[in-house]
């Protein structure tokens, strides 16, 4: 009741088939028949496939290439729901001892618990607290083994439930597949979907699927890891294909646009009979699957009234018995007890001629469908549509073909970044090497570190990579490396030690970078940090890895690092010195301050950037960029601001200050200009005209005017 067969569970799933998990399926195999450590601490966060792989582990005794070791392993799953059901802490206590004295009877047993975290709140709640230190005595024994599943979120509060759990469990962490395993996944679960939809899938729809899922990680609403996003997606997908075709068969949308685009009358007479003729069949096809369905709820309906008649003759027959007198009862009346009555048994004939009929009219009902879902064929165009949906990013966006991206990498950035066109060069030509060469290299994606005055573009690199790299600013992560100038600080970025306080929360980096492993990282202003934070970057740099408190390692292999140093500022800011003297000193700087170890690892300090002073011109540049914006922002809806080109040089000669850099006069526009503009359109909501910007010398600001159109 309470231990569920390997076997008996495995047919809860007939069509399991585990792919692209070989890896995993063989590490946990090994783990299993260990001397020591042998029972399994299996999490990963929800939709990566962690209770997939015990499954996985029970379809594999059925494979003649599995070794003895495994074969003999006999495997149970636990049945908390009807374990807990009672509420009675005595009869759970009683019934939870049984199941392990059974366990520890059976050679090789494996209790597979699935969620072990409810299983620990159930237990606690019913008064069995206890229960975690049970279940690791038993696991003491030889016979016996446990393997745990634990959502990544809850593994904290399953750890420190019991001290013995590091002794006794092996900690493995299921990450998310990618690349070929990934995509075998995906798409030996899209055959059940496309079962399911009735409607077959594209192959370039799975695949785009992996893509976007995989690229826009922060603009869903699917949730989970992958797969299950790239699974949810096509599901999604297919709902909706479902739905629309099913209104239109896409032949007459073809058949209209060919009318539409057709000038020849011949040819459009003969596409009209065409139409004509797919649109009467169509409805005809749609009118006979209403029929069934409607067929089906009526027959349904007559199914329920029947056995409710069937019920109260019961109740009638039994409440007439009852009343007989017990005294004297014929042979008929002792032969005829268990027997139904004519008149329920006449009523159970109508039921199994109804179910034979539903039976009937559910095969037709299915090849209707069959016939009209004959030539659908979920695309990859349908996949992209209802991506943009959830996302809210357009489709045309999502369909931007990702080798035009990177040749218009040095483009695009030189839009938002200007004055510092040979970093640009240089950083857009890094990102094609990671991306298109196929060099196996250890460490993070890409790693720079970034020097110069305030407010010459060094975030805005890094936001305009994230944008023009992984097709989002929202994947860019920053780090503000003066909240982590304590000794401490070390324990904020991968977790504190078990018995500490705050072990349950966990790394605060090592967090972001498990839910979000693909993007960019900016720590800014390194020098801040406690030098212990600094033996954390040399093993990132490194090694492209950590490991947090918990022993799980973060892969940093796809993750770009950009830090930003203010190391050299009074060099760069000294107007005395030219950019090459003011980047020598700052590099001798950098050099007595990090060792060279650690400064090495941007690619031998090629990667280590220094961003120049802006000359006026570039000043200049960057407002005119701003009132382009504004434009574009106020057009649409009828306006237009000017601003000569004397009046910025003007304003920039006099506003610009070296110290706050580029940041202070965009600012100063949005503090002084943008209020004008907003507070006229809230007086006056039907204008339409030019707002007119000309700069004023003696008050050393803008004086404002608008002209309607």
């Amino acid at each position: 009741m309470y231990l569920i067969r390997g076997r008996e569970y495995l047919a809860q799933y007939p069509n399991f088939n585990l792919v692209g998990r070989e890896h995993d399926l063989e590490r946990i195999s090994s783990i299993l028949i260990r001397k020591s450590s042998n029972s399994l601490l299996l999490t990963g966060p929800a939709g990566v496939g962690v209770s997939a792989l015990a499954l996985g582990l029970q379809a594999s005794k059925n494979s003649p290439d599995t070794p003895f070791d495994l074969i003999v392993k006999k495997l149970f799953w636990l049945n908390c729901d009807a374990l807990f059901s009672s509420g009675d802490s005595n009869k759970i206590n009683n019934e939870f001892q049984g199941i392990l004295k059974k366990l520890l009877q059976t050679p090789e047993s494996v209790l597979i618990i699935t969620d072990t975290a409810n299983f620990l709140e159930a237990a606690h709640n019913t008064g069995n607290a206890h229960f975690i230190n049970a279940l690791n005595n038993a696991d003491k024994s030889n016979n016996f083994q446990v393997i745990l599943e634990v959502r990544d979120d809850k593994l904290s509060s399953v750890l420190k439930a019991s001290t013995n759990m590091p002794e006794l469990y092996t900690l493995y962490d299921v990450k998310e597949p990618t690349g070929s395993d990934l995509q075998a996944i995906v798409t030996v679960v899209t055959q059940e979907l496309s079962e399911h939809h009735k409607i077959a899938v594209d192959d370039e729809a799975i695949e785009e699927a992996i893509r976007l899922t995989s690229k826009y990680r922060d603009s869903l609403g699917l949730g989970g890891a992958q797969p299950q996003r790239a699974i949810s997606l096509l599901d999604r997908a297919l709902a909706s294909y479902r739905q629309l075709t099913h209104k239109q068969h896409p032949k007459i949308a073809e058949l209209m646009e060919k009318i539409a685009k057709s000038s020849n009358e011949t040819e459009r007479q003969e596409l009209q009979q065409q139409l004509d003729q797919w649109q009467q069949d169509w409805q005809e096809l749609k009118s006979e699957i209403n029929k069934t369905y409607q067929y089906q709820r009526d027959a349904e309906t007559l199914r329920f009234k029947l056995q409710d008649e069937i019920a109260q003759l019961q109740e009638d027959e039994d409440s007439n018995k009852n009343s007989e007198s017990a005294a004297i009862k014929t042979f008929a009346q002792l032969t005829a007890a268990g027997f139904d009555s004519p008149a329920v048994t006449k009523l159970k004939d109508k039921i199994r001629q109804i179910d034979t009929e539903i039976a009937q009219n559910n095969e037709q009902h299915q090849k209707l469908v069959m016939l009209a879902n004959k030539g659908l064929k979920l695309n990859r165009q349908e996949v992209i549509t209802e991506f943009s949906k959830i996302s809210g990013i357009s489709a045309s966006k999502l369909d931007e073909n990702e080798v035009e991206n990177l040749i218009n990498l040095e483009a695009n950035l030189l839009s938002r970044i200007f004055g510092q066109d040979g970093i640009v060069k240089h950083v857009a030509n890094s990102v094609k090497v990671a991306k298109v060469d196929a060099l196996e290299e250890s460490g993070p994606a890409m790693s720079y570190l970034f020097l110069g005055p305030s407010g010459v573009g060094k975030t805005e690199m890094a936001k305009a990579l994230a944008q023009y790299v992984y097709g989002d600013e929202k994947s860019l992560v920053r780090f503000d490396m003066s909240e982590y100038m304590e000794k401490h600080a070390v324990a904020k970025l991968i977790g504190a030690p078990p018995g500490y306080e705050g072990f349950e929360a966990g790394g605060i980096l090592t967090n972001s970078v498990r839910t979000k492993p693909v993007g960019i990282y900016l720590f800014d202003e390194i020098e801040k940090a406690h030098p212990d934070v600094f033996n954390i970057f040399l093993q990132i740099l490194s090694d492209g890895r950590l490991t947090d408190n918990v022993g799980r390692t973060v892969d940093f292999s796809d993750i770009m690092i950009i830090m930003t140093s203010n190391i050299g500022q009074a060099y760069y800011l000294d107007l005395e010195l030219s950019d090459e003297a003011a980047c020598e000193l700052a590099t001798n700087e950098l050099n007595n301050t990090y060792r060279s170890e650690l400064l090495n690892r941007f690619n031998g300090r090629e990667n280590i950037l220094h961003f120049k002073r802006l000359p006026m011109e570039v000043i200049e540049q960057i407002i005119r960029r701003e009132i382009v914006k504004l434009n574009q922002a106020y057009q649409p809806r009828g306006y237009t601001i000017e601003i000569e080109d004397s009046c910025i040089s003007a304003f920039c000669h006099e506003h610009y200050d070296i110290i706050r850099g580029a940041r202070g006069l965009p600012g100063y526009i949005k503090t002084n200009i943008r209020p004008f503009i907003v507070n006229h359109i809230l007086q006056n909501p039907h204008d339409q005209g030019t707002f007119t910007a000309v700069y004023n010398q003696q008050t050393h600001s803008f004086d404002m005017t608008f002209e309607k159109n």
